[in-house]
């Protein structure tokens, strides 16, 4: 009962923050549920429906800031991304899959904070496919698929509103597939299922509307900002985690 009410509130805390800026609560939560004893299975299966609930309210709340066409181009990276990530799972080594992705995450993001609208572009199809490749493979092997996507939707000049939006919209694309494709290889641990995956999911939900509150509070260039500190942040929590 004490690993649940910790994670509980874990998953209340990130959700919170993955409400204001669109993504980072699995990234937040991922080191904290490691140290309260859950194992990384559990993680990914916690982490995947917390945030496919959460966003699929988001998605629904602001579908007339979604530019379907980049979710579009992200689902199409993410379907065989998320393929790829199962397909490889046995044979890779889970801690320094993390740390590659901690160290990469981290570089971009201070090169994002530093040269600022220096390197502002509006990514194409093809970089916004590539983006979404990866990000599912990152979704069925780790959970951590939001950093490469901040880092995509950061350089479109986007409005908090529309920034959460196109998230949200990805977020409900790749979670579904890379759950459905766990579930079908016998990758979703029975003992995470009950009671703990439906507490999890409420304390998200909740967390995800403290967080959305706030969003409409928040100046454009502060979000920008906060968003750049998340990528950072996120990929030093993946590094340690």
């Amino acid at each position: 009962m004490i690993e649940l009410a910790l994670g509980a509130v874990t998953l209340l805390v990130a959700s919170t923050v993955g409400g204001i800026t669109g993504f980072a609560a699995s990234l937040v939560s991922t080191p904290a549920l490691l140290l309260v004893g859950y194992d990384v299975p559990q993680i990914v299966v916690i982490n995947l429906t917390a945030t496919l609930v959460s966003r699929f309210g988001v998605l629904v709340r602001l579908h007339r800031h979604v530019d379907r066409r980049q979710v579009a181009a992200l689902g199409a990276g993410a379907v065989p991304g998320a393929v790829a990530g199962v397909a490889t799972l046995g044979y890779l080594d889970e801690q320094a899959l993390r740390t590659g992705t901690g160290v990469v995450v981290t570089v971009i993001g201070l090169v994002l904070l530093l040269a600022s609208d220096r390197l502002r572009f509006r990514p194409g199809t093809s970089s916004t496919t590539a983006t979404g490749l990866l990000g599912g493979f990152l979704s069925t092997t780790t959970s951590l698929n939001g950093p490469p996507v901040a880092v995509l939707l950061d350089r479109c000049r986007l409005t908090p509103s529309e920034f959460v939006a196109n998230f949200a919209g990805y977020f409900v694309v790749t979670n579904v597939v890379s759950l459905v494709l766990l579930g079908v290889q016998g990758r979703i641990p029975s003992d995470v299922l009950w009671p703990a995956l439906p507490v999890l999911v409420v304390a998200a939900v909740v967390g995800n509307r403290i967080g959305g509150a706030l969003t409409e509070r928040v100046p454009a260039a502060t979000f920008t900002t906060v968003v750049k500190l998340l990528i950072v942040a996120s990929g030093i929590a993946t590094l340690v985690s």
